[in-house]
């Protein structure tokens, strides 16, 4: 029977590694010895160009004006809300709301779902005309895809 390449007890020669790193170390030689050669333009009685710095500076004047400001007080919860999810009471009023439909940003119609504080879904729905909603305090609503949602009651 004859033996296959690569059978265990087959030594690999060594020569093909050694020329190769050979030839690189002289690749590497040459190039340093072109680059060094190359790099040597200038004569040894040239003095060094001259170099220009320009500067510039610009003054400041500081002012500090004091200026009294009141601010307004957050809004309370809305009666209008659109697109997102809000907390009732928080962000929006406890009540019944209506929307004109869908906008047309969303190709399934209006989306909305009613949940309760820790995100559970109470109710949900899409519609694709008018529609009403009624929310209670600690609820959440959420709405993608409709018109505006008016408080009605």
């Amino acid at each position: 029977m004859a033996k296959e390449t690569g059978e265990t007890g087959q030594r690999w020669p060594l020569w093909p590694w050694l020329v190769l790193t050979v030839a690189g170390i002289v690749v590497t030689a040459v190039a340093a010895i072109v680059g060094t050669v190359a790099g040597s333009d200038s004569t040894e009685g040239d003095p060094p160009a001259a170099t220009r710095v320009t500067i510039t500076a610009t003054q400041f004047e500081t002012k500090t004006i004091t200026q009294t400001v009141t601010a307004k007080p957050p809004p309370g919860p809305l009666a209008e809300f659109s697109d997102g999810l809000f907390q009732v009471g928080r962000d929006v009023q406890a009540g019944t709301y209506q929307t004109d439909g869908p906008d047309g940003s969303n190709a399934g119609g209006c989306y909305w779902s009613r949940s309760d504080a820790r995100g559970n879904v109470i109710q949900n729905g899409v519609i694709n005309d008018k529609g009403t909603v009624t929310v209670r305090p600690g609820e959440r609503i959420d709405s993608a895809g409709c018109l505006p949602w008016r408080r009605a009651s």
